[in-house]
Parts: structure tokens; C-alpha cells; sequence
């Protein structure tokens, strides 16, 4: 009876003979030991995480200190020629960047290139809305022929400017810098509660803008728009906290905060109108057209959304801000990444006897002097003749392999047979 068995090496160049071990059977020979793994761990884990409790606590203590700011830049306005509103918004942004300073570090004032690119791609479809809103009453105000500049207006164009970036800074550094920085620091150790972290802070930013003790005796209508109001408002906040969750710095989305605000502001400052916003109308025509405006700007705001939720799912956990802060007892050394773990020990050589009765020894695969991490082992076995033994039944055939692609034949019977001579370059 013959056995046609196909061969075909996969052994290096200077190992004529080679055996995989995936083509021989079990019951030939022991496969080798599987090497075990061993997942780097980073040099230093906490071993008690804080809470961020403190940091949380000690971020909303510093809320009432930007209002002493707002009160000291108003009080050096009424000693100058600067208007009372423009004093105490850079007064409040003064005192906000220092207090972020102090508990944050330099990090959140720290602007690149590439983090002003970011914060650009992510923003500057509010820029498009803003400026789109800014044309239309540009339009209309000329259309009705009430475009009428004051005499000075460059300083007013310039005042504009200012008061701007006032509020941007103020409104940055502390609702996005202590709040929400305040909020990671507690909830910031799962992707989830960053989530959260920036839904709070955008909800209280969207608060903000709305007089919550003329609420109470508010007309169904004046509810309406202070809801929508903070809806809109909240929306364009939670796109900002995406941004400095993702970059760290709050340069950026002071300074995208101060141009959108610029866009909507500028008219009237040139035209000599109050800077003064109500953001709820007491007429019923007027409420109306202000829930429509409120409206069209939700929707509009929705491409905000969607990429801000797209930067949160993408940013590393955790991401506890700029206030949380490890100390050296917070934390222990863990032993440094080796790769891979010792191997058990594994037999020196493999012997297979094959039907014609020969004998072959194989040597166990010498172990790598350095193994990549988490690259799956290819041993090489080599085939070496041994002296012949007597010829021995296997109990299956067994499929191999052997270089070159050739036809291995045996012949085998009931009976013994005669030992047939052994060919120097097939052993056949």
C-alpha cells in the first residue's frame, strides 16, 4: 500500500529540512509550551485614586471671587473714560485668568498652531452662522435707510473689540476653566462622566444668559424663550468644552468666543446703540420673532453638536483637567514592561518514526534573543537522520512536509519487508 505525501519547506535557507509546528499531528510528537505574555503596566498607577472632591470645591469657592473682579474693574471704569459694562468684563476676566493660573498651571494658557487649528475646524461653522446673522441686519438696517454712523465711530469699533474679548476671557476662564475643569477633576475618570463634565457646564452656560429672577412671574411665552435660550446658548457651550477637553488650553476658545460675539456686536456699536441684550421679549410680536430666531439657531447648531460628541468619544480617558493633581504618596512603581514572560521549559528534541521504519530526530527551535512584544512565535524544527531502527506500523498516516515539493513514497505490507537503500538525497 503507498502513501503520497507532498512536502514543502517553510525552514530557512540553512535548515534543508524543516517541520512546522501546526503540520505534524499530536500524536507524533509534544508540541512545545505556549509562551505567555506579559501586558506592559505603566511605571507609576495610582494605588488610592483621589475622589477630585477638593479640586471640585475648591474651583466653585473661586466662582465669587470673579465677581470682586467684575466690582474692582468697575470701579476703576467710573475713575476713566472706559464704559462701566467694558470695566467689569475685563475685571472679571482678569481675576478668572489668575485664579485658572493659580490652580491650573500655565498648561491652560499654552496656544499652538495646532491647537488653534483644532478649535478652529471645530467652531467655525458657528463663526459662518454668526457672520451670516451679522450680513442680514447689515441688510435690512440699509434697506430701511436707518444705516447711521456715529461720529467716532472707529473708537467705538474699538471698544467693541475690547468688550469682546472681555467677555470671551470671562466667560472661558470661568465657565469652561474653573467650572468645567472642576467638574473633570471629580468625573473625569470615565468617558462617560466627561460627557456629563461638559453637559453641566453648558447648561450652567446657557443659565447665564437668562434673568432667572424675572422667571418667576414670566408669562408662558417669556418662558418659552428662556428655555430655548438656554438650549441654544448650551449648545454652542458644550461644542466649546469639547474643544478644551480635547486641547487642554482655553486661549483658543476665548478668542473664537470673543470673534463670534464681535460678529453680532459690531452694528451697534458703530451705530451708537445700547450694548445692553435682552435675551427674553415682553411683546407678544417680538417674543414670537425671538422663539423663531432661537429656533433657527438650535438647528443651525446641531453640525456643533454632533461634532463635539464625535471629539469627546475620541479623546483619552481618563481626562480629570488641569486642576487634579497626583501627589508622590498617591502613587506606587510598578515593575517595569519585559515583553514577554519566561517560558516554560520545553524538550531539547522531537523524534518521529516514519512507516518505512527510519527514524528521525528533530531539535527543538532555539528561543529568540529578542522577541517582539505580542508577535505570535514561528518555531523551526530541523529534520536530522538517525541510524535506522526496525520498521514499526504507524497508527495514521501522517501528512508533512519536506522541501521542493517532491513525492515521498513508502511502500508498506503485512508482513516486514526488506530494508530498502537509502537514497544520499531523498532518504527514499
Amino acid at each position: 500500500m503507498m502513501y503520497n505525501q507532498q512536502f514543502q519547506s517553510q525552514a530557512p535557507q540553512n535548515a534543508p529540512y524543516a517541520y512546522t509546528q501546526a503540520s505534524a499531528p499530536s500524536s507524533v510528537y509534544q508540541q512545545p509550551p505556549v509562551q505567555s505574555y506579559a501586558i506592559p503596566q505603566p511605571p507609576e498607577v495610582a494605588s488610592q485614586p483621589k475622589k477630585g472632591w477638593g479640586a471640585l470645591a475648591i474651583a466653585l469657592a473661586c466662582l465669587p471671587v470673579i465677581v470682586l473682579g467684575e466690582v474692582f474693574g468697575l470701579l476703576v471704569s467710573r475713575a476713566t473714560p472706559l464704559d462701566d459694562t467694558l470695566g467689569a468684563e475685563l475685571g472679571g476676566a482678569l481675576f478668572a485668568m489668575v485664579l485658572c493660573g493659580i490652580l491650573g498651571g500655565s498648561k491652560m494658557f499654552n496656544i499652538t498652531r495646532d491647537s488653534w487649528m483644532f478649535a478652529w475646524r471645530a467652531m467655525w461653522w458657528s463663526i459662518a452662522v454668526s457672520a451670516g446673522i451679522a450680513i442680514l441686519d447689515l441688510y435690512s438696517t440699509v434697506a430701511l435707510g436707518e444705516m447711521i454712523l456715529v461720529f467716532d465711530w472707529p473708537w467705538q469699533a474699538f471698544l467693541s473689540v475690547a468688550l469682546c474679548l472681555g467677555i470671551g476671557f470671562l466667560e472661558e476662564f470661568m465657565v469652561r476653566g474653573l467650572i468645567l475643569n472642576g467638574l473633570l477633576a471629580r468625573m473625569g475618570a470615565s468617558r462617560k462622566g466627561i460627557l456629563w463634565a461638559c453637559i453641566i457646564s453648558s447648561v450652567v452656560f446657557g443659565l447665564m444668559h437668562v434673568n432667572l429672577s424675572s422667571l418667576a412671574t414670566a408669562t408662558p411665552l417669556e418662558l418659552l424663550q428662556a428655555v430655548l435660550k438656554v438650549i441654544q446658548t448650551g449648545t454652542y457651550g458644550f461644542a466649546l468644552a469639547a474643544v478644551v477637553c480635547k486641547t487642554g488650553e482655553l486661549v483658543s476658545a476665548a478668542l473664537l468666543h470673543a470673534l463670534d460675539d464681535w460678529l453680532l456686536y459690531i452694528l451697534t456699536f458703530i451705530m451708537g446703540g445700547s450694548i445692553t441684550t435682552e435675551y427674553v421679549s415682553s411683546g407678544t410680536e417680538e417674543g414670537w420673532a425671538t422663539v423663531t430666531v432661537y429656533v433657527v439657531c438650535i438647528v443651525l447648531y446641531i453640525p456643533l453638536v454632533v461634532r463635539a460628541v464625535h471629539t469627546l468619544n475620541e479623546i483619552d480617558v481618563p481626562n480629570r483637567g488641569a486642576f487634579f493633581k497626583l501627589g508622590a504618596s498617591d502613587l506606587r512603581t510598578a515593575p517595569a514592561p519585559v515583553g514577554y514572560a519566561a517560558p516554560a521549559p520545553a524538550p531539547s528534541t522531537y523524534t518521529y518514526t516514519a512507516p518505512d521504519g527510519r527514524t528521525y530526530v528533530y531539535a527543538a527551535p532555539a528561543p529568540a534573543a529578542q522577541p517582539q512584544p505580542y508577535a505570535q512565535p514561528q518555531p523551526y524544527v530541523h529534520m536530522q537522520p538517525a541510524t535506522p531502527a526496525a520498521p514499526s506500523s504507524p497508527a495514521n498516516p501522517i501528512p508533512t512536509q519536506i522541501p521542493e515539493g517532491s513525492l515521498y513514497r513508502m511502500g508498506r505490507s503485512d508482513a516486514p519487508g526488506a530494508q530498502t537503500p537509502q537514497d544520499p538525497q531523498t532518504f527514499r
